[in-house]
């Protein structure tokens, strides 16, 4: 089934249970001519640096994004990290703050 959705689409999405090596399994790909790529949130978020490029004070930046001030700060000063799901959002913060930014503000 995999297989007939990369062809028909161009596009699929494939879950591995675990994987050893992903530069075997690009080179693996690469004779298909497929390109394998490896998606998940990153290790760790440098939410300081985040927060100032995008140019706001931490209230402005939890306010925007629907976070919590004091998480935020507890962040920013090493007492916790982000979990899974929430570097997911911040790096798409990163890559498209305006489009976080109108999710968050739709009203359906």
């Amino acid at each position: 089934m995999a297989a007939t959705k990369l062809f028909d689409t161009g596009f699929v999405v494939v879950i591995l249970p675990a994987l050893e090596n992903l530069e075997i399994l690009r080179s693996e790909f690469a004779d298909l001519q497929v390109d394998a790529v490896l998606h998940g949130p990153p290790d760790r978020v440098d939410v300081k640096r985040l927060r100032e490029r995008q140019g706001l004070t931490q209230e402005e930046f939890a306010t925007e994004f629907g976070l919590d001030l004091s998480t935020l700060r507890n962040w920013e000063q090493g007492r916790s990290e982000p979990d899974t799901a929430t570097r997911t959002l911040l790096r798409t913060i990163a890559a498209h703050p305006a489009a976080v930014h109108a999710a968050l503000k739709r009203q359906d």
